[in-house]
């Protein structure tokens, strides 16, 4: 510890002050932004005369560059600190999402899908480590509330992107909601974010020590980062973690597209079913945050299994000739499964970067994490639309999925808390 201690109440108001920031980043700059396009794509495959793989290819993308970002993350922070990441990205954010009003070729809507990539990854690794270094024994109830911004956005942004393609174009829409990113975000974190408790006098183990560390004994940092990169475990949990993002981002993309194109609920059903799914998001990152503080990483698994069950619950949605009834029965059973294993995904990174391998490598672990998941998303979105032009629908590439899913809780249930506060809690009783 470095910093003058200040009130322990003052503490507690600038870790919450963190999460007020986590919101906003994750509500408007990276869910907002990502949960528009799945709703433009059929305006902007109708305006621009793209096929659906080029189409889609933005967040596939923007995936991809994510991964790529997300390997010089972890250096990047440690020398120039998350703050100095976090803002500038956020800027670079709103002002890519606001060039999509010029983009009228494929060329120019690629390039910005990868420069809001990097940054975008940038922006969540930088949030996740601030808050990984504030919190202990609630790491994963904290990020998700955090990340409840993206449960508001869900709220607003599909149903308000539909209205707003309606009336003004695709071009437009993106264009207004890069500039609430440059000027509401990029404004508010600049004062509401603090990187750690150390500048203040504390560590998080002090301010968040659950019930693990009685006596406030104090906890192991962990290892250093190359003591354990070249380990089985280690390349285990990167490949659990990209598989994570074929489950999850990658069938994100294409629910309203499945929805409007192979249901009978046609595209306002498309646009409302998406944002009931980033609705009940908000419960799932709740209700997992709170599963992982006590389950840890099986909590992580059994979250990855819950994935490939929704994507099994999409079929009974596409059965022809089925009922009314049945078909909104069948649709909103999807979205329940679905926004709850996304809302648990979405909040994993931090939770198994402490969990397994302690606070002294959270930069390098979070952003090797967070990069495997985007490659695993860029994979997944380029993999199912190629496998939905070439097969005519999505059957195959869901059943696909599911089975991805099912291998990743498999891996993720070997995996050892050794840092988790539960498990130090079981070793000193």
């Amino acid at each position: 510890m470095s910093g003058e201690r200040i009130s322990v109440a003052q503490a507690h108001r600038l870790a919450r002050m963190n999460i007020v920031a986590g919101f906003l980043v994750w509500g408007i700059a990276l869910a907002g932004v990502s949960m528009m396009m799945p709703v433009m794509y059929n305006s902007i495959l109708e305006s621009m005369h793209w096929t659906i793989g080029e189409t889609t290819r933005f967040m596939a993308i923007k995936s991809a560059t994510s991964a790529l970002g997300g390997l010089v993350a972890g250096s990047l922070l440690v020398r120039v600190g998350a703050k100095r990441v976090l803002v500038p990205s956020i800027f670079v954010i709103g002002i890519a999402t606001s060039l999509l009003y010029f983009a009228k070729s494929l060329p120019f809507y690629y390039a910005l899908a990868a420069v809001s990539g990097v940054c975008s990854v940038w922006s969540v690794i930088a949030i996740q480590v601030t808050l990984a270094r504030w919190y202990s024994a609630s790491l994963g109830r904290m990020t998700g509330f955090a990340m409840l911004g993206g449960a508001l956005a869900g709220f607003i942004v599909p149903m308000s992107t539909r209205m707003g393609v309606t009336h003004w174009g695709w071009h437009a829409t993106a264009g207004v909601a890069g500039l609430v990113v440059l000027v509401l975000v990029g404004l508010s974190i600049s004062l509401l974010v603090h990187e750690t408790p150390e500048a203040y006098g504390y560590t998080a183990d002090e301010l968040d020590p659950g019930k693990a560390r009685p006596g406030g004994a104090p906890a192991d940092p962990g290892e250093d980062f190359a003591s354990f990169r070249k380990t089985p475990q280690f390349w285990m949990l990167i490949l659990a973690t990209a598989l994570s993002g074929v489950i999850s981002n990658g069938i994100n993309e294409y629910i309203p597209l499945f929805i409007e194109k192979h249901t009978a609920l046609g595209a306002t059903a498309a646009a409302l079913g998406f944002t009931i799914v980033m609705l009940i998001s908000g419960l799932g990152k709740i209700l997992f945050g709170w599963v992982f503080d006590r389950l840890s990483t099986r909590g992580v698994a059994l979250c990855w299994a819950l994935c490939g069950v929704a994507a099994l619950a999409t079929f009974p949605m596409g059965i022809k000739g089925a009922l009314p009834l049945v078909g909104y029965a069948t649709f909103l059973a999807f979205t329940i499964l679905r926004g709850v294993s996304h809302g648990g995904v979405i909040v994993q990174a931090p939770v198994l970067a402490r969990h397994i391998y302690g606070v002294r490598a959270l930069p390098q672990v979070i952003s090797l994490l967070t990069a495997a998941f985007h490659l695993g998303a860029a994979a997944g979105i380029v993999a199912i639309g190629a496998g939905v032009d070439k097969t005519g629908g999505f059957t195959l590439p869901f059943i696909v999925v599911a089975c991805v899913a099912f291998v990743a809780a498999g891996i993720g249930w070997q995996f050892h808390p050794r840092h988790w506060a539960g498990q130090q809690a079981a070793a000193k009783a």
